[in-house]
């Protein structure tokens, strides 16, 4: 366990010192700034107006800063020991693989978790500006996000561990923009949008071989407020029925599993490596 906080310990002091990732929680913290009073500065017909104005921002803003935090932390945590050499000597002193991997995970998770702690008390203070009527949504939101970004920085790890981290991200980037792609699909099949008997067929198969990324009610709600102001008019089936609902109890323990399946799949890849 000592040896697991020693590397911790020296990883968060390595991965703190990246000016890359200082700089996309301060822009991403001066973009919420901005969002908190867009909606004063512009006027708006109603207040639902400004909500979705405040909504949309956010939800065009957030998950972009999550996802670039966990793949500088994906690229580096481990890249960085192999690439420098430095891994060389460490494994050559008394310490298991199983102790450096774990050191490694506890100084990546712990840094995302801070960082989303931050996007979030963010979040929360823009709703505050803004009337405060959307806490709830933006709130799970938030920690939706900060659970999917764990998953991707937890592929890149891995990957790094064989490839070139440039490589590895773009691998994940790939993987998590058609997996993004399956989730849409399986929502419209959930709500008939999608009837054709083969094509549902496949969807759910596809379904059940991706990371169900864990979603609140935001986009459904933005939506939802944009029909109600007459912002967004339709003939037919609703919008609102392609977009997933809210992440469930089985999405969690989806999750959850494929959580733990990658960090097995980590310790398996760094005990095997040849340094």
């Amino acid at each position: 366990m000592s040896q697991a906080l020693a590397v911790a310990r020296y990883s968060l002091i390595e991965l703190t010192r990246r000016r890359v990732l200082v700089v996309i929680v301060a822009i991403g913290v001066v973009l919420m700034a901005g969002i908190a009073i867009a909606p004063h500065l512009l006027a708006q017909p109603t207040p639902k107006d400004g909500v979705i104005v405040m909504l949309t921002a956010l939800a065009a803003e957030v998950p972009y800063a999550f996802t670039l935090c966990a793949f500088v932390v994906g690229m580096t945590v481990i890249n960085h020991d192999l690439d420098s050499g430095a891994v060389v000597s460490i494994f050559a002193k008394p310490m298991s693989r199983s102790s450096y991997t774990s050191g490694k995970l506890l100084a990546s998770v712990s840094l995302l978790v801070l960082i989303a702690a931050i996007f979030t008390v963010g979040s929360l203070a823009v709703v505050a500006a803004n009337g405060g009527a959307v806490y709830g949504v933006v709130f799970w939101t938030c920690a939706a996000l900060a659970a999917n970004i764990v998953l991707l920085m937890l592929l890149v790890m891995v990957l790094t561990v064989f490839l070139n981290n440039v490589v590895s991200a773009a691998i994940v980037l790939v993987f998590h923009y058609l997996a993004g792609q399956v989730l849409t699909l399986h929502a419209m099949v959930q709500h008939n949008v999608i009837t054709d008997a083969i094509g549902k067929a496949l969807i759910n198969v596809a379904y059940w071989g991706v990371p169900h990324e864990l979603t609140s009610d935001l986009q459904r709600q933005i939506m939802q407020l944009q029909i109600d102001t007459g912002e967004l008019r339709f003939g037919g089936s609703s919008p609102i029925d392609r977009l997933p609902n809210a992440s469930g109890a089985v999405d969690i323990a989806f999750w959850f599993a494929y959580g733990v399946a990658i960090v097995l799949i980590l310790f398996w890849s760094v005990r095997r490596k040849q340094v």
